[in-house]
């Protein structure tokens, strides 16, 4: 392809590139007008619908960050591979996850509410990072995660080009968010069950010589206390599952802040309330007036280009 087509088609690309830009923007000022129009409650006062809440997270389950380890009552992580095509390359994402399924408290000093994460947009800095690259191994937290998850990190030589990324909320973190409060007939919560269901299931897996030798992540013939807490948060998992797929029974919990089915506005952030704000203030700003700049820049490129081309 001649330099002229290569332009013309980059041209187009950062064209509709900034109309994408433009219209994300306004998806921005639509939340921050949400949240800047929606005013606190307190769990004690809260209200069906949409509703912005500030408070401490605290735990229903334990939950253990798949990638550090860290206690906490929510995580998401993600990691990724850098591949080459040609001459230039791209991260392509290999394995990523979240405990989006498992619900934790908020409490506001008021009273708790319990929050199901399930379809949140989570606004969290990223509290681990770790890339490989020249004298960078991988520590062993991390060859743990990969080894207890059949991903092999070993090219020719060396170690592949990999990057981790996780963020989590601790227990006792504040928290804000905007979600919808309604009522909790679809999401049974006994936790009394819960708690002997998992002892069962704990004595299950020790009495299955077959799926104790699969806890065995690394196959050294010894389970270790790390493998034995994956294995055990795993089960927590599948239970938390259970809870939010369960059908209506008695349930002890009234209330519950989840995603909507008409007010789609879900957010979930260790932010404050002003923090947020500020960063969805720039979002519109580089969104709406960057990207109309962005396309009309590249329009106007274009046409001067077509020009150029018809008076050949």
């Amino acid at each position: 392809m001649s330099d002229d087509g290569r332009d013309v088609l980059y041209s187009i690309f950062f064209f509709f590139s900034g109309i994408v830009s433009f219209f994300y923007g306004f998806n921005r000022l639509r939340r921050k007008r949400l949240i800047e129009n929606t005013p606190t409650s307190t769990v004690r006062g809260l209200a069906l619908g949409l509703a912005e809440l500030c408070g401490k997270a605290r735990k229903t389950a334990l939950l253990k960050s798949p990638l550090t380890q860290t206690d906490c009552v929510l995580y998401k992580y993600l990691v990724e591979e850098y591949r080459r095509s040609g001459k230039s390359g791209h991260w392509a994402t290999i394995a990523k996850g979240d405990s989006f399924y498992s619900p934790f408290w908020l409490d506001d000093g008021t009273g708790s509410i319990m929050v199901f994460p399930k379809g949140a947009e989570l606004v969290l800095p990223a509290d681990y990072r770790f890339s490989t690259g020249l004298g960078r191994s991988l520590p062993e937290n991390l060859m743990a995660f990969m080894d207890g998850n059949g991903i092999s990190y070993r090219g020719w030589l060396t170690v592949r080009r990999l990057r981790f990324t996780e963020w989590y909320i601790k227990e006792g973190e504040n928290v804000y968010m905007i979600g919808t409060a309604g009522k909790s007939q679809e999401h049974a919560v006994d936790y009394d069950n819960r708690q002997k269901q998992l002892m069962q299931r704990i004595k299950e897996l020790k009495e299955d010589s077959q799926k104790m030798r699969e806890v065995d992540f690394n196959k050294d013939g010894t389970i270790d206390a790390q493998e034995w807490e994956q294995a055990v948060a795993k089960i927590e998992m599948e239970l938390a599952q259970q809870l939010v797929d369960a059908p209506a029974a008695e349930n002890p919990v009234d209330l519950i802040v989840t995603r909507g089915e008409e007010e789609k506005m879900y957010m979930i952030s260790d932010q404050s309330e002003r923090e947020l704000l500020n960063k969805l203030a720039w979002q519109c700003f580089l969104g709406i007036y960057g990207g109309a700049a962005l396309s009309l820049g590249m329009l106007t490129y274009l046409l001067f280009r077509l020009r150029m081309f018809g008076c050949r």
